[in-house]
């Protein structure tokens, strides 16, 4: 058996890939910079009946663990190449085909895939995190669950003003209802907005500044598709706003499935290799 761990800012993801290739996946909270403590740890929650051969290792400092652990090699993986490798794989795409995979988690990274070679080309540090840190200032939870299920019932109107509301006429090819600025209306009105309008906002705000920055460079790169792997997409409200972005400069996003765990994917794959 084969084992693969992404250290992720919030969320850490294991894989164990068994002698007939199945795999099983597991995720835990990130609490603590890791080590050998923390890799037996993860190791047992994974619950593995074979004897581990090897472990892949990428993410946040997973440099902080040696080359091996009891005896077992590991091998260290460059972050961009986990999720680039795992996001290839899992979409589906031709590898010799441009694309821009953007992993959205805490943060977002854009990454140019060509060839089978991954680059870092861009990035924001708005993403799930921002998610998370703006729903405890203004909503009083962090919860991904309640966050989503307050986000599904609000409206981003109810926060923000939309292109019809600032001018009279169109801007270039720009729908009427295209943000025009994020959480604009809160100034504009006495009222304020319901939790559910503003949880609805927060999400919006994040998927459009994602979606916008992997748009612009997948134009500056001419590559042809967008995969968005990561844990944030599995916010509805953020996936659909995502697309409705990206849909502005006529790109249609690839979410393929599981891309929850594409770095952690992407690093068994090197390790294996």
């Amino acid at each position: 058996m084969r084992i693969s761990i992404d250290f992720g800012i919030t969320v850490i993801d294991s894989l164990a890939k068994e002698l007939n290739g199945n795999l099983h996946h597991h995720m835990m909270m990130s609490e603590k910079e890791p080590d050998e403590v923390l890799l037996n740890e993860i190791i047992n929650n994974l619950d593995i009946k074979e004897d581990i051969e090897h472990i892949s290792l990428t993410g946040g400092k997973h440099k902080n663990i040696g080359n091996s652990f009891n005896g077992i090699p590991i091998t260290h993986v460059n972050e961009v190449n986990a999720v680039g490798e795992g996001a290839v794989s899992l979409s589906g795409i031709e590898a010799s085909k441009p694309s821009i995979i953007v992993s959205a988690g805490s943060g977002t990274a854009c990454i140019l895939a060509k060839d089978g070679e991954f680059i870092h080309c861009s990035g924001t540090g708005i993403g799930g995190g921002t998610v998370l840190g703006l729903s405890k200032l203004l909503l009083n939870t962090t919860d991904p669950e309640e966050i989503g299920l307050l986000a599904k019932q609000g409206n981003t109107n109810g926060v923000d003003l939309i292109i019809e509301d600032v001018v009279s006429g169109p801007i270039g090819l720009l729908p009427k209802d295209t943000t025009a600025v994020n959480f604009g209306r809160v100034s504009k009105t006495s009222e304020l907005p319901s939790r559910e309008d503003i949880a609805a906002g927060i999400i919006n705000l994040v998927g459009q500044t994602a979606a916008r920055i992997a748009t612009s460079v997948a134009l500056t790169y001419q590559a042809s598709d967008i995969i968005v792997v990561g844990r944030t997409p599995t916010f509805d409200n953020l996936k659909t706003s995502l697309e409705q972005a990206a849909l502005i400069t006529n790109f249609t996003p690839h979410f393929p499935e599981n891309g929850e765990y594409a770095s952690a994917l992407g690093a068994l794959i090197i390790g294996d290799k």
